[in-house]
């Protein structure tokens, strides 16, 4: 098997390796928030991780837990649709968009960029065309 080498020197085989172990962080962390897990979420980050959103900044474990603490009240597990329209993995960047309906709100546009470090949500950004619903 020939591997290819690109500039910095990675192989062809372990960038597709790299871009698979984040696209499994990423259904972790996505997995976890559908399940309500808030725990599971939050051990995708880091001490040093910051979340990005249109209204705040949070950084570190316990902004980032109260944050997704408070955005889990709007997405009950198995009352919720949650729907992921595009995931794109370029080494150590995703991007995701997608779509949502909850009991609280209904989500047209959906969209979060992360960039992970040693396994980790290093940073992230999140946007969102949220309405009430009711």
């Amino acid at each position: 098997m020939i591997k290819q080498q690109d500039p910095n020197g990675t192989s062809s085989e372990q960038a597709a390796g790299s871009e698979q172990a984040v696209r499994e962080i990423i259904m972790h962390h996505l997995g976890s928030f559908r399940d309500n897990d808030l725990e599971a979420v939050v051990s995708d980050y880091t001490s040093e991780s910051v979340l990005i959103t249109q209204d705040a900044t949070y950084s570190g474990l316990e902004e980032i837990k109260a944050f997704f603490a408070g955005l889990m009240l709007h997405f009950p597990k198995q009352e919720s649709r949650f729907e992921l329209d595009k995931l794109v993995v370029d080494d150590g960047l995703a991007y995701i968009a997608w779509h949502a309906n909850t009991p609280s709100l209904n989500v047209s546009l959906g969209t979060d960029t992360f960039i992970l470090k040693e396994g980790k949500i290093h940073r992230q950004t999140f946007a969102g065309e949220m309405k009430a619903n009711g």
